[in-house]
């Protein structure tokens, strides 16, 4: 499989203003270029001895938004009645309504960085460049910020001093959001990049990188357009024609990786991809609740985000559960071989010749010559009822050939009824129900209780037998390798085109019928298509002396993937309380109530048999234990067993009993590995017993 190979691309930064605008506001003017003088002409900045720039970006900060304003002041004057006609009318309503809702999103106006462009031959100083949210331009269509999506602002993210990507100067701004909740500029980190030796400015004052890092978590996922690291810029700006394939550890950003990227693909391709649309699929709702807020704060509000669950058709109703065993076997590259098998193998040739009426006399139909209709028809590419479908086209250009009659279909119901029965239409529902009950002990038809598992067949049945419904023009999946081989090819067939961003971690593969190898996933995603892998081994999440422990579970998991390591060197190693016997349950409150006392956003991962006596417990002390992470009240607290809690992250996390979770298997060491890595601050054990040996 070929590692990711990353291509320049090309785009206009913004919508260009000049065809829609011939007018401009005078007094709008002015009030720019008093700003524009106030770049040149600045008071005594604050923090002056260290921050001597300082004024001057303010003032320049009040510019952009000023050009923002004056940009929705000229969307919000255009008339489109004056289109020349309905189509051109509604092209510029919905260009101007996506416009207006970009530009008044919150942080447009904004830029969290500035880049200069080492000079040209002649020239004494380069190009320099703010980098934002969004496109901003003044009255004269030049750019005041540079979306962070377009080519210019690349070297923004990937510029080191061995390789500076034509730049002499980077500066990242810290910003601070006031009472009235407006952000304001109050520091800057330079790095001359021209000069290796050169230290950068602000020295003592927090990277304003690791400042957001280390951040304290709301409960929901915020977007990281202003931290985005070089290796994570590679992956968010690779072409969309192919299928990507992220491994990360845990921390690396794989989430925020994945939907940046459809951001900026939606950014590089938007004409394509608003008319194909884009999928997020997620693993579950709570995950999906967590990063619901991503891609509409970047400005993309048309992206669907779903679970692979909800994508299949047609619907069961789920009553059952399957056991561990039922799960590997149902979601298993064997159980997509004998489907695709079923859905043909009902098709038989006829023992005998077909003697056909047909006004006053009787044709002859061969037995060798119906089978070549059906060979015919079977080796076709299409779905399997519409190769069925096809049989039609078939009879009536021989019958027309050997009869010289064009009418030899409708005449002959006898001929129809003889194809029917030698290939009757299957329904998916039906197929998967009689796959089950010659390979599944149980009970089958009206007496079936059908499952998750069931589910994905029935969706891939109908793929195979009528099409897949529902397709996208690029799809980003998360945690991938927990998806089955039947779940992946559901979610493969959803983007046509092969063009797909896969998100995941073969260490934290925790579901029976997970993937421990990206290549064998590929063969259910693309069947074998143009695909590469990346990977993302630096951790900006979880602290050093967390991930370092965590790591030590890697060599028990039974899959190969390389350690990540973090740039959050500074930290504190995991805490162990050890509870008396039968005080497990008082421990772990009282645990939880230490942590949030400096760490609200906490989150307890405990063994699902654990979970009722836990509850009982925080609700002792005043405490509510819920399966939510958003919107949480004050007194929450969030608790999952270890596979659920995938994805999610806490400042404080508290796992109870490891050795229950770590039972041994490879499996185990999965689950604990990422229960540990939940961890954003602080990571709490609590135990009744010996931690397992690989941490002790």
């Amino acid at each position: 499989m070929p590692s990711m190979e990353i291509s320049s691309t090309s785009s206009s930064s913004s919508i260009s203003m000049a065809s829609f605008v011939s007018t401009m506001s005078r007094s709008m003017e002015a009030r720019l270029a008093a700003l524009e003088r106030n770049l040149d002409s600045v008071a005594t900045p604050v923090n002056s001895s260290v921050f001597p720039d300082l004024a001057a970006e303010r003032a320049h900060l009040g510019f952009a938004r000023a050009c923002r304003d004056r940009m929705i002041e000229r969307f919000g004057a255009l008339d489109p009645q004056g289109a020349a006609d309905e189509i051109t009318k509604e092209y510029i309503e919905v260009t101007v309504a996506e416009a207006l809702d970009d530009l008044r999103t919150p942080g447009a106006g904004d830029f969290f960085g500035r880049i200069s462009e080492e000079s040209a031959a002649g020239s004494a100083v380069g190009d320099t460049w703010y980098i934002g949210r969004r496109h901003i331009e003044n009255d004269h269509h030049d750019p005041v910020v540079v979306d962070w999506r377009a080519p210019i602002a690349a070297p923004f993210y990937r510029a080191t001093h061995a390789d500076p990507f034509g730049l002499a100067h980077r500066r990242r701004f810290t910003l601070a959001t006031d009472e009235q909740g407006v952000n304001e500029l109050t520091a800057y980190l330079d790095e001359q990049l021209d000069d290796p030796d050169h230290e950068a400015a602000g020295s003592g004052i927090p990277d304003p990188v690791l400042a957001e890092i280390g951040a304290a978590r709301t409960g929901a996922m915020r977007e990281i357009v202003a931290t985005i690291q070089a290796e994570q810029d590679e992956v968010i700006r690779a072409p969309l024609g192919q299928c990507l394939v992220v491994q990360g550890g845990p921390g690396t950003g794989k989430t925020a990786v994945g939907l940046h990227r459809a951001a900026f693909l939606l950014f590089e391709h938007r004409r394509r991809l608003v008319r194909d649309g884009v999928l997020v699929v997620g693993p579950n709702k709570v995950f999906l609740d967590y990063i619901g807020n991503v891609l509409p704060s970047l400005g993309e509000r048309s992206v669907q985000q779903r679970t692979a669950l909800e994508l299949c058709v047609p619907k069961v109703e789920i009553t059952g559960e399957d056991s561990r065993d039922e799960r590997r076997q149902k979601g298993s590259p064997e159980m997509l071989a004998a489907l695709e098998a079923a859905t043909t193998g009902h098709v038989v040739v006829p023992a005998e010749d077909l003697r056909i009426p047909l006004g006053a006399r009787t044709v002859v139909i061969t037995r060798d010559e119906l089978a070549g209709w059906l060979q015919q028809a079977l080796a076709a590419n299409a779905p399997v009822n519409k190769r069925r479908d096809s049989m039609k086209g078939l009879v009536q250009r021989d019958m027309m050939r050997r009869l010289d009659r064009d009418d030899v279909w409708e005449k002959a119901p006898a001929l129809r009824a003889a194809i029917t029965k030698a290939w009757p239409t299957r329904l998916p529902i039906k197929l998967v129900d009689q796959l089950l009950a010659a390979r599944v002990p149980g009970p089958s038809g009206k007496k079936r209780q059908w499952t998750v598992a069931d589910q994905f067949l029935v969706d891939e049945a109908n793929s195979l037998l009528n099409g897949t419904p529902f397709t996208y023009g690029h799809v980003v999946v998360d945690e991938a390798q927990d998806h089955s081989a039947v779940a992946l090819r559901c979610i493969g067939r959803r983007s046509p085109a092969g063009s797909l961003t896969i998100l995941g971690d073969l260490a934290q593969s925790t579901t029976p019928a997970g993937q421990r190898d990206w290549a064998e996933a590929l063969r259910y995603l693309v069947g074998g298509g143009d695909a590469s892998v990346a990977h993302l081994t630096i951790g900006y999440r979880v602290p050093a002396p967390i991930l370092d422990v965590a790591n030590r579970l890697l060599p028990h998991t039974a899959v190969h993937t390389p350690a990540s390591r973090s740039v959050r060197v500074d930290g504190i190693a995991p805490a162990v309380r050890v509870a008396a016997p039968g005080e497990l349950a008082a421990a772990v409150a009282d645990e939880v109530r230490l942590v949030r006392h400096r760490h609200h956003n906490t989150g307890l991962v405990a063994p699902l048999a654990l979970h009722g006596a836990l509850a009982q417990a925080l609700a002792a002390i005043g405490l509510h234990a819920t399966d939510r992470v958003h919107d949480l009240g004050h007194d929450d607290v969030p608790i999952f067993h270890a596979e659920a809690v995938k994805g999610l992250e806490f400042d404080g996390v508290v796992v109870v009993n490891p050795h229950e979770i770590f039972d041994g298997s490879a499996l185990g060491a999965r689950l604990l590995y990422v229960a540990m890595t939940r961890a954003v601050q602080v990571l709490h054990v609590v135990t009744d017993a010996p931690l397992p040996a690989a941490i002790a």
